[in-house]
């Protein structure tokens, strides 16, 4: 076996363990080939997973050699490695490959990435360099090589004759380093440079071979083998091409860990340092002069990181950066890219560890000499603040304006200067009231003051027009819209503020005005400023008078409560105080417009306005009475509240009813009691379909010709549908043909139920019942209507043949609902039918 191939070379105590793990490697793999069976040795787990932690390629190569199967090794089922692309051996050393196996140094990790609070923890600059794919910083080998490349052992030149002979030749350079040229024999070249080889290779055939001229260029370039040690992340030796640096080298071996220097990496040559590299000089200024070209035996040794200084806040770079050659903060803020423009270098500090081992802080002056001047020590970290968020001269325009925003404040500044005129509000501007937040020095507490804007724009310079001082905030009011959400912050920062000698600042009002609620309390408010920021009094306000509720303390510090009595007229002379109430009464009977809707067979439908006590009988009077086609007996009155609580009472029986039905199929029932699921869907199916229609059952004919007997006090939203004379009867329910027929006056209950092809299994005959056409219900049991000599059957009934529910057992809500739902849409399709 070739030495020096197939182990990577790490530090020289870990030689003898690694070529005793490989020699035992081999001794199992050659005793499992040879022996076999039953006492054949076995590797152990461990040896086996080592081997398999080799490249395919050494593998392979290994099971060659000695005959072993190398599936047998393999885990089952474990997915086989790729094959590897057909090239040769020198191409996949010039990609930076290692020869060799490689084992990273213990306890190496990559540099954690920056936290979110960089204050805290910083990253290291410069490390995530090598966290890209190392193959993209391979050498080009395609380019034309330098004239300065020295030739070795390993290079190809292709040397074309032209003249009194034509030839083409590859000739390899040997170990010896020369090339055996035909008919004229060895050349050294070795050690020559590219340029003087190719003037000894032209000046030897034009001595030796007249007439014959040549054209010599490099063909496949060798491959070296170098040593990356120190601080990398896989140190070891490896083999890439002659055209390589120092930075393909370190790519190659996976890059620096996070304890070594980026700044100081030596290049070592016969034991002598040649160069020494700086890898900010490429990383900040794009340096590549000391980057260079590796020669066979070459050693790229990376000591331990030196000392460490930190940037941290508004600077372009925040990273701990490595020191060499920087003294000064100057010079670190100059690594770090120099300051943002949010920066604030007066306000700058240095924390750093004291020679007594304590952290300390250093205030300094990045923007004087003397603090740029400033010596720096390893771990310290420059903090760089940023200027404050505040902004100062400005005054802050708000709410219902075209443009809010910040405008600039200027000496002799008033809000009619600001704000310009009424033309730069939004429509429907409330030029009443307006307020001003103002912060008062040297404490920031918050002050409003209020104001009537429309006088403000209209008369500059007035006293309205108040004068304003730097940071104050106008807001502008919406007269349209609540300006709760505006107020909320002021109102929050006025009850901060308070405390038991101060009481918050806030007064409310309630009751009849445009905007009711809290508001914040200005200086010398009274109650008409108030009702002014409310947005003034309501169209049903009592605008005579109005109370306010006072609380203060006792000299025993008890609450008392005092109620003020006010003449609205003369407002403006109550001064409020601190959480004062102004309660704003109604006029008195007042009520918004309330209506009725007539429709139908009525001379004059539409709505009408009523007013309180109004009857229904005076409405009709006032819309002209009936047609001439009006049904009376079929008329349909509704009512708003009874709408609420018809739709309440479905959901009520909707969810007995479910209840109901899940009990009776949990219980066992003989086959007569099981549950009819179609029939109890088809019902709840009904309930959810129905909208409630909120009827009152009136008689019409009795309450046109006799009022005085039975007459309807009407309400707000009541509607009354008088549908034209009917000439059929219907029959619904449990019947073969629910239909409806003419209505013959000698026909009774049981002659419509026959015409409809009489009841199914499922109908209950005796509780069939007749649902009249201005809404009522009789029943057979009560009313003695079924037998034949009593029957009323009249144009616009409705028999009605109910669910035999005494057939299912606990369902006994089935026959009041389906008499419900039989009702409520009977009333819904008399007064969709017209």
């Amino acid at each position: 076996m070739e030495q020096g191939r197939g182990w990577q070379l790490n530090t020289d105590s870990n030689n003898s363990k690694n070529k005793s793990a490989r020699i035992l490697l081999v001794v199992a793999l050659l005793l499992w080939g040879l022996i076999g069976g039953a006492h054949a040795f076995t590797p152990t787990p461990e040896q086996i997973e080592q081997f398999q932690q080799l490249p395919r390629e050494e593998q392979e190569r290994l099971a060659r050699q000695y005959g072993v199967d190398l599936n047998q090794l393999m885990p089952a089922g474990a997915a086989q490695a790729p094959a590897m692309p057909a090239d040769t051996p020198n191409q996949r050393k010039m990609l930076g490959q290692p020869d060799v196996v490689t084992f990273p140094t213990e306890n190496v990790q990559p540099p954690e990435p920056a936290t979110a609070d960089t204050d805290t923890q910083l990253k290291p600059y410069g490390y995530d360099l090598f966290s890209n794919n190392a193959t993209a910083f391979q050498p080009n080998v395609d380019i034309p090589v330098p004239a300065d490349y020295v030739v070795g052992p390993g290079d190809t030149f292709v040397v074309q004759l032209y003249g009194k002979e034509n030839a083409s030749y590859s000739l390899s350079v040997s170990r010896e380093g020369v090339i055996q040229l035909p008919e004229i024999g060895p050349i050294a070249l070795a050690g020559l440079k590219f340029s003087e080889a190719q003037g000894v290779i032209e000046r030897t055939i034009s001595e030796q071979m007249i007439g014959v001229k040549c054209s010599v260029t490099m063909g496949t370039l060798r491959t070296i083998r170098v040593f990356v040690l120190g601080e990398a992340v896989q140190p070891g030796s490896y083999i890439v091409g002659s055209l390589s640096t120092m930075t393909n080298a370190l790519f190659a071996s996976g890059g620096i860990t996070p304890i070594g220097s980026l700044r100081s990496i030596q290049l070592k040559r016969q034991g002598e340092i040649v160069t020494t590299l700086d890898l900010y000089d490429l990383l900040l200024n794009g340096d590549t002069r000391d980057d260079a070209r590796l020669l066979p035996g070459d050693v790229i040794f990376i000591p331990p990181v030196g000392t460490t200084v930190g940037v941290s806040g508004e600077v372009r770079r925040p990273a701990l950066y490595e020191v060499r050659g920087e003294k000064s903060a100057a010079d670190l803020i100059r690594l770090a890219g120099g300051f943002l423009p949010t920066a604030y270098p007066s306000a700058s500090r240095i924390e750093r560890i004291s020679t007594q081992g304590e952290r300390t802080v250093v205030n300094i002056d990045l923007a004087r000499a003397e603090g740029k001047n400033l010596a720096v020590k390893t771990g310290d970290v420059i903090r760089i603040f940023s200027v404050l968020d505040t902004m100062e001269n400005i005054v802050t325009v708000a709410g219902h304006v075209k443009r809010p925003g910040i405008n600039a404040w200027k000496p002799g500044a008033r809000v009619s200067t600001v704000l310009g005129s009424i033309r730069e509000l939004l429509p429907n501007p409330d030029l009443n009231a307006a307020i001003i937040e103002r912060e008062l020095p040297p404490t920031g507490r918050l002050k409003i003051i209020s104001f009537n804007l429309g006088e403000a724009l209209t008369k500059p310079g007035s006293a309205a027009d108040i004068s304003l001082q730097p940071r104050d905030k106008i807001t502008v009011f919406d007269l349209e819209k609540d300006r709760s959400k505006l107020l909320e912050p002021v109102i929050a920062n006025l009850r901060v503020q308070a405390s038991r000698e101060n009481r918050q600042k806030v007064v409310s009002i309630s009751g009849n005005v445009r905007f009711p609620g809290s508001y914040p309390l200005t200086d010398n408010m009274s109650a008409q400023q108030l009702i002014a920021l409310a947005g003034g009094l309501s169209e049903n306000a009592y605008n005579l008078e109005g109370e306010i509720t006072r609380y203060s303390l006792d000299a025993e510090q008890r609450q008392q409560i005092e109620y003020v009595d006010l003449k609205l007229a003369s407002a403006a002379q109550y001064p409020l105080r601190e959480e004062d109430r102004l309660s704003i009464r109604r006029l008195p009977d007042w009520s918004p417009e309330e209506t009725i809707e007539l429709s139908g067979e009525i001379r004059f439908p539409g709505k009408y306005t009523i007013r309180r006590g109004e009857t229904l009988s005076q409405i009709l009077q006032r819309a002209g009475g009936l047609t001439n086609e009006a049904y009376p007996e079929g008329a349909v009155f509704t009512r708003k509240d009874l709408q609420v609580l018809e739709s309440q009472r479905l959901q009520e029986l909707k969810r007995q009813l479910e209840s109901d039905i899940a009990a009776a199929n949990i219980e066992q029932q003989d086959d007569k009691e099981k549950v009819n699921v179609q029939d109890a869907q088809q019902l709840l199916k009904n309930i959810e379909d129905v909208r409630p229609l909120g009827r009152m059952v009136i008689d019409l004919p009795l309450l046109v010709s006799k009022p005085e007997q039975q007459d309807v006090r009407i309400l707000s939203g009541d509607t009354l549908h008088v549908p034209r004379h009917k000439q059929s009867v219907t029959v619904v329910g449990e019947v073969q043909f629910p239909t409806s027929h003419l209505f013959e006056a000698k026909l009774d209950v049981q002659d419509y139920i026959e015409r409809s092809g009489g009841t199914n299994l499922k109908a209950d005959k005796s509780r069939v019942y007749v649902v009249k056409a201005n809404g009522r219900v009789f029943l057979p049991q009560k009313s003695g209507w079924f037998s034949r000599d009593m029957v009323s059957v009249e144009p616009g009934d409705t028999v009605v043949v109910p669910l035999d529910a005494d057939r299912i057992k606990s369902l006994t809500l089935w026959t009041s609902v389906s008499q419900i739902v039989y009702q409520v849409a009977l009333g819904a399709a008399a007064v969709a039918s017209f």
